[in-house]
């Protein structure tokens, strides 16, 4: 899959798809872009934003949440899974 093909069926096809997990409040698609003469270590990260661990868990349990986790595997080749608190400086 070429990066434009990756990014295009992240964004249009797979991304509508997570869109319908019960409780994601917020959903970010970042797509890195390629440095010249370097290979980017990952394609893209994705921020799946939730009120609490728990609604994240159940969002992931439903059937909408497990349609996603299985359309990711027709994509990518490689995920790593980073939980992260926001501190916002102003």
């Amino acid at each position: 899959m070429t990066e434009e093909q990756f990014s295009e069926y992240w964004l249009n096809i797979h991304s509508p798809i997570a869109r319908k997990m019960p409780g994601l409040r917020k959903y970010v698609v970042n797509v890195v872009k390629r440095r010249p003469n370097r290979e980017p270590e990952y394609n893209g990260l994705v921020e799946l934003w939730f009120d609490d661990t728990d609604s994240m868990k159940k969002a992931f349990a439903s059937s909408e949440g497990q349609l996603t986790q299985k359309d990711s595997e027709t994509f990518t080749s490689k995920m790593t899974t980073l939980f992260i608190d926001e501190y916002p400086i102003n």
